[in-house]
């Protein structure tokens, strides 16, 4: 009699299951809405008025950090700071700048203690964070010719300094997996490594290893757990969200941005990305690396077109270019509330920006 009660019991949760009225399925947002829904480009590095940027971002409804960088020799940085801070004094409203400093002058008397006077300046000019680049850990050495790794204990006293005012560092650490790999036109890196030979690791095997480099990050986090942190580039973990995630997981203070990774976000599985950005979704932010060599009318409204068709719909999108790597995988169609916080909401709360539509 038991068993039978019990049995009666399963059939009536089972009906009442399948009876139940099902969830509506998630609508994509309108692509009008997603033309119109702010943006914050957390990783830009434009340095002239071309006359078709500001049209262009306005169109998108996008504002840009323009991030310094000691890339490239010269290292330039005051003069490509001037030039920043020039673009952002023309559009206060559309613009807002990160500061650098130069790690190659690591073993210079009072190095730290100089830094540290440069950014206080840079802060006090409106510095809303501080980039560090790859050349730490892949191109600097010391007076003993060692590479120098983001953990070394004489940044210690830049840290200290940027956590007590809650500026965050913007940290491109390492490379992509691929440039300690063999170049192939199958990978979405083998146009820049073609024009970029000196950052392909795999034909300079004196340059530390991609996990080499990746573990003293993840030191230099778990050192710093006040300082905040915008791994870019997905952390250099653009291989496998799985990866960027066990950081998040480990490190609170860190934070993941995308600029020039949705090819290696598209190669992965849809799904997996997709749920990725949902459970993530207070910790990642849009990004490009644009910068004045991107800058046309045309080409920037195909980019953004491709990254918002992947990043908000449900269609097919050819994320790269038909005439070198492409690939097509469909999107995302992430929910609203998850595109607010991936496209706006977070680089406002993380790099104290205005909100949207407020005043500078």
């Amino acid at each position: 009699m038991r068993r039978g009660r019990l049995t009666l019991l399963r059939l009536a949760a089972a009906c009442a299951a399948a009876c139940a009225p099902r969830a509506a399925p998630e609508r994509a947002v309108p692509p009008a809405d997603v033309r119109a829904l702010p943006k914050v480009d957390v990783h830009a590095h434009y340095r002239t008025d071309h006359p078709d940027l500001v049209p262009a971002l306005q169109a998108w409804n996008a504002r840009a950090v323009l991030v310094n960088v000691t890339g490239g020799e010269p290292r330039e940085i005051a003069h490509k700071w001037a030039d920043f801070q020039a673009l952002r004094g023309a559009h206060p409203d559309r613009f807002f700048v990160v500061a650098t400093f130069d790690p190659f002058r690591i073993d210079e008397p009072d190095f730290a203690a100089n830094v540290v006077a440069q950014l206080r300046a840079d802060i006090a000019a409106g510095a809303k964070g501080v980039k560090v680049w790859k050349d730490i850990g892949m191109e600097v050495k010391d007076a003993s010719a060692r590479y120098v790794q983001i953990d070394d204990p004489r940044f210690q006293p830049i840290w200290d300094f940027l956590a007590a005012r809650r500026i965050p560092v913007m940290a491109h650490i390492a490379e992509p997996l691929a440039a300690w790999q063999p170049l192939t036109e199958s990978s979405p890196h083998f146009w820049y490594y073609s024009h970029n030979p000196q950052y392909h690791a795999y034909a300079h095997p004196e340059i530390p290893r991609h996990e080499a480099i990746i573990a003293a990050r993840d030191r230099w986090l778990a050192r710093n757990p006040t300082l905040t942190v915008v791994a870019m580039h997905l952390a250099s973990l653009e291989y496998d969200v799985d990866e960027v995630a066990r950081r998040l997981d480990a490190y609170p203070n860190l934070y993941v941005e995308t600029a020039a990774r949705i090819n290696d976000l598209a190669m992965q599985p849809s799904e997996k990305v997709r749920a990725f950005m949902i459970r993530y979704q207070d910790r990642v932010m849009w990004g490009t690396d644009f910068g004045e060599g991107s800058v046309s009318r045309a080409g920037l409204e195909t980019a953004f077109d491709q990254h918002w068709r992947y990043y908000a719909s449900a269609d097919t999108v050819t994320l790269g270019s038909r005439q070198s790597w492409h690939r097509t995988v469909r999107g995302l169609a992430l929910p609203r509330v998850v595109l607010e916080k991936f496209a706006h909401r977070n680089a406002e709360r993380v790099l104290a920006l205005p909100a949207a539509g407020a005043r500078p």
